[in-house]
């Protein structure tokens, strides 16, 4: 990269241009996964010259061992030939490259301030390829390996593992972007004290999606009283979706008893989970405004914060399961998902597409505050004393499935999600050159199970349907978890450490669903011990 200052309009600038590239591999191994063919040859068995064999010659061929399911122990031949060694696999690589230039500088002197501008452009080119294993993916004769033998009774199409029949795909996209954002100070006085305005605009051009613009404003207002300080800013923004959404290989697992609900019978199925490249970019508007207050002359050490928030956004990239999507165009709800299975399938197998879609939408506000202080040699003590606390309030938070026939659900205060109606955690820790000690508190509010639900008694209630079901309790408790900790300097580069989460050993609340590992700590009592090494 570069960064060089030279002069414009009598005044003095900054540019820097880079260009990076990244690559990413990921490899996944499954292993003790069987071959559906091979296991119904195995356990196809009859007697040959007297000998137990499997009753397919072909089978036979290409070394298929009986496999007795009924009792007994399996051989393990007859195991290592329904569970090769070399099961599924999958090799992933992943590359960015990027090239930007930007440029800064303050072409004018207004009266509360230099006027600071800085804008630019940037070009972004990811890519990404997936190999899979012949069995998974599908082989012939000519690609076979000693790994992956060609076999006659194996699909040639792929698709034989029981799970994870991985496929090869591929994709990339490019992003085109430039920006140009600018601070105006609009009042800077001792009676008044100091404020800016900030703004921005983006223009970013997908590949895979059009243009998209986006744009935010904003300001902060440095009081005259010593410390406080009001800030906000408003946005509009996009999330374009990335290459695993739109370019994912398919990931095959087979359903053995997937019910149809067309012909009210258990089918055999094949799920396919893909990506889809005719996504949407995510957009969002985003509000935040606040006061805080810290570096004041006459309370140092104490700082505070207050602010409100109101989120919401649109096309958000969701996934169903694959009942779900089945369940959906047999109730008619969301035909749009009719065309992403086939559960009579007379040309191959049954097949059920999981893909993302732009389905939801989601509105949420609140309110987070944040406070903390720090005592400098307390008591005369040397080191310092540090207390801090977190809290945040969800007033609502609103979810759109964004189907045909349901209605938003309303999931502020429900504790089997991630979103009760109050949650703070609490710190207090003492450090100095040889030792630290922390106490920590963590609490969220009592909550319900779900407020789309009608609370009745049997025998009183109403209808339960999809939108409005019945139950007879809807209360779920919050929780109180206490954790401490430690270090100790051995030396200036090794640090012990040892820390205990969760020390009352506070079990989780009771639910009629699951045990939700969002909120409760569903290990207990957890001890944790180890040293730090710096080089």
């Amino acid at each position: 990269w570069k960064s060089t200052e030279f002069g414009l309009f009598g005044t003095d600038w900054t540019y820097d241009n880079y260009y990076t590239r990244g690559t990413n591999y990921s490899d996944i191994d499954v292993s003790n996964i069987m071959l559906s063919n091979r296991f119904n040859d195995a356990i196809n068995a009859t007697t040959l010259n007297g000998a137990v064999v499997c009753a397919s010659a072909t089978a036979r061929a290409n070394g298929c061992q009986p496999l007795n399911i009924f009792g007994g122990n399996p051989s393990q031949a007859a195991l290592d030939y329904i569970m090769p060694e070399n099961g599924p696999f999958q090799r992933t690589r992943q590359t960015q490259d990027v090239v930007s230039l930007n440029f800064s500088g303050s072409p004018v002197d207004l009266w509360a301030g230099p006027l600071s501008i800085a804008f630019g452009a940037e070009y972004r080119h990811e890519f990404y390829r997936v190999k899979a294993d012949p069995y998974g993916v599908g082989f012939n004769f000519a690609s076979a390996t000693a790994d992956y033998p060609a076999d006659p009774t194996l699909n040639a199409g792929g698709n034989n593992w029981y799970a994870g029949n991985y496929k090869s795909g591929g994709g990339a996209y490019s992003v085109k972007e430039a920006f140009f954002e600018a601070d105006l100070p609009v009042i800077n006085s001792d009676a008044l004290g100091r404020a800016n305005i900030n703004g921005a605009v983006r223009v970013t051009d997908y590949s895979t999606s059009g243009v998209n613009w986006t744009w935010k404003i904003g300001g902060t207002w440095n009081l005259p009283i010593d410390g406080f300080r009001l800030r906000g800013v408003t946005s509009k923004d996009v999330r374009a979706p990335n290459l695993s959404e739109l370019f994912a290989a398919p990931v095959t697992t087979t359903l053995p008893n997937f019910f149809d609900p067309f012909s009210g019978r258990n089918v055999l199925a094949i799920q396919n989970v893909i990506g889809n490249t005719n996504l949407r970019p995510e957009t969002a508007r985003n509000t935040t405004a606040g006061i805080a207050f810290s570096g004041a002359s006459w309370l140092p050490g104490l700082s505070f914060s207050f602010d409100y928030y109101s989120i919401k956004i649109n096309d958000v990239v969701s996934t169903l399961g694959a009942g779900d999507i089945v369940n959906l165009c047999f109730q008619q709800v969301a035909n749009e998902f009719c065309d992403a299975f086939n559960l009579n399938n007379q040309s191959g197998p049954n097949f059920i597409n999981v893909q993302p879609f732009n389905l939801a939408s989601w509105k949420t506000s609140g309110f987070d505050i944040e406070a903390s202080y720090r005592w400098q040699q307390p008591l005369g003590l040397p080191g310092s004393l540090t207390f801090r606390a977190l809290a945040t309030h969800v007033r609502k938070f609103v979810i759109d499935s964004g189907i045909q026939g349901t209605i938003p659900n309303e999931t502020a205060g429900v504790n089997t999600g991630n979103t009760p109606d109050w949650k703070w955690l609490a710190i207090q820790s003492y450090e100095n050159d040889k030792f630290s000690f922390m106490v920590q508190e963590r609490w969220f509010s009592d909550g319900v199970l779900g407020n789309q639900y009608v609370v009745c008694q049997p025998g009183s209630c109403p209808e339960s349907t999809n939108n409005a079901p019945t139950i007879d309790q809807n209360f779920m408790p919050g929780a109180f978890y206490v954790d401490i900790g430690g270090t100790y300097n051995i030396t200036k580069a090794i640090t012990a450490y040892a820390k205990i989460d969760n020390l009352f050993n506070r079990d989780p609340a009771k639910s009629p669903f699951f045990v939700n590992p969002a909120l409760y700590d569903v290990v207990g009592r957890m001890y944790r011990a180890g040293v730090r090494f710096r080089f």
